[in-house]
């Protein structure tokens, strides 16, 4: 991935000044302030919008820090975070699990995750500086990385635990990759009579990530990407349900949509 999903207060300002140029610039204009664009690290075709994007589509599929009023209009209101909440809470039924997350995996299932009331957005990069930024409450979280055609290391970073090998041969990798989705792996933290949280698994899979010795053996499909810490990491604190029912229910409609699970889910 050459460019970025992540982007300071200033660079979005930048970015959405040669955006309004650009939707009022002829064709020849165009093609220059859209380099100009990409030199400051928004390369729109890896974050699946065409060259005829908008500022509103800039802002869906990117994360503003450092500003509450543009932040805001790229992340779901308090008040909707808390009806999603609710909605979980109020039934345990699979139909209900079923419906409330039946349309996440449509074209635009950045928008949807953020609808129902995922949070984060960040990136493996961002987090590891700082794990602070992880809630210690059980969960659901998952894993975005947006490449079309990424590239595959064939010895990755990932940690020999229990002297176990982590790597599989590229041609797997590429036989599990899922073209028509960002979404690379839908994983849970704790259940119900469980003590792990979201920060605690997170926690454990980036160290396993960085070739330490933890069991965080699901998911290490991820360590042999080219630039797996450009991954981006969004959650949803689940702590009236048990996340493994969560879990099953997403990857079970991931299924549906593309026929195959997740990149990185080896089971469900």
């Amino acid at each position: 991935m050459k460019g970025k999903s992540i982007f300071t207060k200033e660079e979005a300002e930048q970015i959405i000044l040669l955006i309004e140029q650009k939707l009022k610039a002829d064709s020849i204009k165009q093609k220059g302030i859209r380099q100009k664009i990409r030199n400051l690290g928004f390369h729109a075709q890896e974050l699946g919008v065409g060259n005829g994007y908008t500022v509103a589509d800039f802002k869906r599929v990117v994360t503003i820090i450092g500003s509450k009023t543009i932040k805001s209009d790229i992340l779901p209101e308090k008040k909707s975070v808390v009806k999603a909440s609710v909605s979980i809470k109020s039934t345990f039924s699979e139909s209900t699990i079923q419906k409330q997350f039946s349309t996440v995996f449509s074209k635009d299932s950045i928008a949807e995750l953020k609808n129902i009331g995922f949070k984060g957005f960040i990136s493996i990069e961002k987090i590891i500086e700082s794990y602070d930024v992880l809630p210690k409450q059980k969960g659901v979280y998952i894993l975005i990385h947006f490449a079309e055609n990424p590239n595959f290391l064939a010895v990755g970073t990932g940690g020999y635990f229990k002297q176990r090998e982590p790597n599989v041969c590229i041609d797997e990798l590429k036989i599990n990759w899922v073209k028509d989705s960002p979404i690379i792996y839908i994983g849970k933290a704790g259940s119900e009579n469980g003590s792990a949280t979201l920060h605690s698994r997170l926690k454990q899979y980036f160290n396993f990530g960085q070739g330490k010795d933890v069991g965080h053996w699901g998911g290490r499909y991820i360590w042999q990407l080219e630039q797996p810490y450009n991954t981006i990491v969004c959650w949803l604190e689940t702590p009236d349900i048990d996340p493994r029912i969560v879990e099953a229910e997403m990857i079970k409609e991931f299924v549906k949509k593309y026929s195959k699970r997740p990149f990185a889910n080896l089971v469900g």
